[in-house]
């Protein structure tokens, strides 16, 4: 076995045990918060945490994916995008929480609620602060896999330790804010340190702003897709109480989160997989054509067999394991196998979507995910008032295959020889 590939199935390996391991731990810390904040609350901190993360995501504004694709092509330095990157999201994150805290706090909401959203602020400011491009534009996605699982054990364990029955909601929000907030300081200190570079801007601000617009002109295309692709994901979330009524609808929540928590510790597994590729991939495109459409397409159907055999035992297991983890009703055990199929057809397309970006058909791209996510946008006002969670889980399946038949079609219908060729 050539080097190369000996090198990848040990980071996949070394990724893949690091990452179980935390998600299992997560898997039963977030069941007992749970069972102790109760299906009502766990919904709200759900939706909270959903806005959180979905506004973290909108305003990544595609720099991500051009900062990793510059590096891995080598036409801009590391060290020149961190300082821009870094101040931008910094000034950006801080401004929007302090307006979104008082916000809250002006709003006639319910105390319980308004505790939750300040929670949640606190939460988007730190995710908002990310350092994934970092380590994956540098290939040492393993080294972060790491990190991550030590934050999610600490997170877990400062559950059990202090989460009693009737806690309020938005208590597991403030708890996922405070460790990931100190793994975050400790990591861009880190970054600072090795890379010996100035995190901060020290010229002037028509500089800064004049580097930020180029990379957001860049990125545009791809922040469509990431906005669209994380709303087909987190939809089902959004709308059943929008949908159901409040009551019924945090009850709903409830039940959709107890089956996409789990669903989402397998996703941060499969996205690292897919991390280490990323890159690979436009390294493909650029030095070895020849095999660049065979490569991907192997990618994407090999992630769809190993899904297709990974949710074979769920079919029976999942029930007694939401037994085992919730403690309570296990309806939502019925919908986990769908939802977990989803997340290995979501990884098959990630690897078709880079295919394109290695191309620089970003619109493309772009145009197949809003087909799929304006079709189960649709689709939800139809379903979901009459079959609750279970409609909102299989939409997302749905929605996950439609993107994946769509982004296939496109990339096979490339004239790759010629692009190659430029």
């Amino acid at each position: 076995m050539p080097a190369t590939a000996r090198q990848i199935l040990w980071t996949i390996g070394s990724i893949g045990f690091w990452q179980a391991a935390g998600k299992i731990v997560q898997i039963f810390g977030f069941g007992y918060a749970s069972h102790c904040l109760g299906k009502t609350h766990w919904g709200v901190s759900g939706q909270v945490m959903t806005a959180a993360i979905f506004l973290q995501v909108l305003l990544t504004l595609g720099i991500d994916m051009v900062a990793v694709r510059r590096v891995a092509a080598k036409s801009q330095l590391l060290e020149e995008l961190l300082p821009v990157i870094f101040t931008f999201r910094l000034v950006l994150h801080l401004g929007l929480a302090a307006v979104g805290a008082a916000a809250v706090l002006l709003a006639p909401i319910p105390q319980m609620e308004t505790a939750a959203w300040l929670a949640g602020g606190m939460y988007f400011l730190v995710i908002g602060m990310n350092f994934q491009w970092y380590y994956q534009a540098t290939e040492r996605m393993a080294f972060l896999a790491r990190v991550q699982t030590l934050t999610t054990f600490a997170v877990s364990l400062c559950f059990f330790l202090f989460f009693q029955p009737a806690q309020a909601a938005g208590s597991d929000i403030f708890v996922l804010a405070l460790v990931h907030g100190v793994a975050t300081v400790w990591i861009w200190e880190k970054v600072r340190l090795e890379s010996k570079t100035s995190l901060f801007w020290t010229q002037s601000f028509r500089t800064l702003w004049s580097r930020i617009r180029e990379l957001l002109w860049e990125g545009r295309a791809s922040w469509l897709f990431t906005v669209g692709y994380n709303g087909l994901a987190i939809m089902g979330m959004l709308f059943l109480p929008a949908l159901m009524g409040k009551k019924d609808g945090d009850l709903q929540s409830g039940f959709f989160r107890d089956s996409y928590q789990p669903c989402m510790a397998l996703q941060f597994v499969l996205n690292y997989v897919g991390y280490i590729f990323y890159p690979k991939i436009v390294v493909w495109r650029n030095e070895q054509p020849s095999v660049f459409r065979s490569r991907v397409i192997g990618l994407a159907f090999g992630a769809w067999i190993v899904g297709i055999l990974g949710i074979l035992p769920l079919l029976w297991l999942a029930e007694p394991l939401f037994g085992l983890i919730y403690h309570e009703n296990t309806s939502s055990a019925s919908i986990f196998p769908i939802m977990v199929l989803a997340k290995f057809i979501g990884m098959s397309s990630g690897f078709i979507v880079w295919g394109l970006l290695a191309e620089h058909k970003d619109w493309l791209a772009v145009r197949c995910c809003l087909f799929s996510v304006l079709i189960a946008f649709l689709l939800h006002f139809v379903f979901i008032p009459e079959y609750g969670f279970v409609a909102a889980g299989w939409l997302y399946g749905g929605g996950e295959l439609l993107l994946f038949a769509t982004c296939l079609t496109a990339f096979l219908r490339l004239n790759l020889p010629s692009s190659a060729a430029k």
